[in-house]
C-alpha cells in the first residue's frame, strides 16, 4: 500500500483528502504545519508528500527546499497560489508536480499515480565520470556533486528514460515546458543543453543534427 504524507493546515480539507485517499488504497499520515512536515518528511517510508504552500511556522516552499536535500521522496505542491511565478517557485523548490486549489480529488489521485508511475522507472546510471541517481536526485561528475535546476533535471530525466533513442527537440520542449509555445523555448533549450554539457562533460549529450539529442550513458 503506497504511503502518503499529507501536509495541509486546513483540517477539514486534510480530513476530506485523507479519507478519499484511504478509499483509493493509500495509507495516509497528516501534518498541519511546516515543522511537522520537516520532521516527518525525512522518513523514507513515504512514497510521496502532498505539500500545501501556506503553512504555519514554515511555508511549503521552504519545507520543500529543505527536504529536497534530506529526503528522496517526490513532492506535489498543493496550493491556492496559481500564478506562473508561484508554480516556478514550487518546481524550483523541488516539487515534481503542482496542483491548484480547488481541485477534483480524482485529479489528485491521477497526479499521484503519474508521479509514482514515473518513480518506478527512476534508476541509477553510471558511465565514466558521470554518476546519476534520479530517484535520489543525486548527480556526480568526477566525484563532485552537481546541482541541477528543475528544467535541467527534466531534460536529463527524459533523455535517460529514452536512453538509446534520439529524443527530438520538440519532445524535450513539450516535456519540460508543457503547453508553452514551441518557438518561445527553442533557443532556451540550446542554453540548457550547453549548461548540462558544462556540468557533465561535453560528451554527455550528443546532438543528432536535424533531429534532436541523445544521452551517452
Amino acid at each position: 500500500m503506497p504511503k502518503v504524507l499529507l501536509v495541509e493546515d486546513n483540517r477539514e480539507i486534510s480530513e476530506s483528502v485523507a479519507q478519499y485517499l484511504h478509499m483509493e488504497g493509500y495509507e495516509v499520515d497528516t501534518c498541519f504545519d511546516g515543522v511537522c512536515a520537516l520532521e516527518k518528511g525525512v522518513n523514507p517510508k513515504y512514497d510521496i508528500i502532498l505539500l500545501d504552500v501556506m503553512l504555519p511556522e514554515i511555508d511549503g516552499f521552504r519545507v520543500a527546499q529543505k527536504l529536497i536535500h534530506k529526503a528522496e521522496t517526490p513532492m506535489i505542491m498543493i496550493t491556492a497560489k496559481e500564478s506562473i511565478e508561484d508554480k516556478l517557485t514550487g518546481f524550483e523548490s523541488g516539487a515534481v508536480d503542482y496542483l491548484v486549489k480547488p481541485f477534483d480529488l480524482r485529479e489528485l489521485v491521477a497526479r499521484i499515480q503519474s508521479v509514482l508511475g514515473r518513480s518506478i522507472k527512476w534508476d541509477q546510471y553510471t558511465s565514466g565520470e558521470v554518476s546519476i541517481d534520479l530517484k535520489k536526485r543525486r548527480f556526480l561528475f568526477a566525484g563532485k556533486e552537481v546541482h541541477l535546476t528543475q528544467k535541467e533535471y527534466l531534460i536529463v530525466e527524459i533523455l535517460l528514460e529514452k536512453r538509446g533513442e534520439v529524443v527530438t527537440r520538440s519532445d524535450i520542449i513539450e516535456y519540460v515546458w508543457g503547453d508553452e509555445a514551441l518557438f518561445e523555448n527553442d533557443a532556451k533549450l540550446d542554453v540548457y543543453i550547453s549548461t548540462l554539457r558544462m556540468k557533465f562533460g561535453k560528451s554527455f549529450i550528443i546532438t543528432v543534427k536535424g533531429v534532436g539529442y541523445q544521452v551517452v550513458l
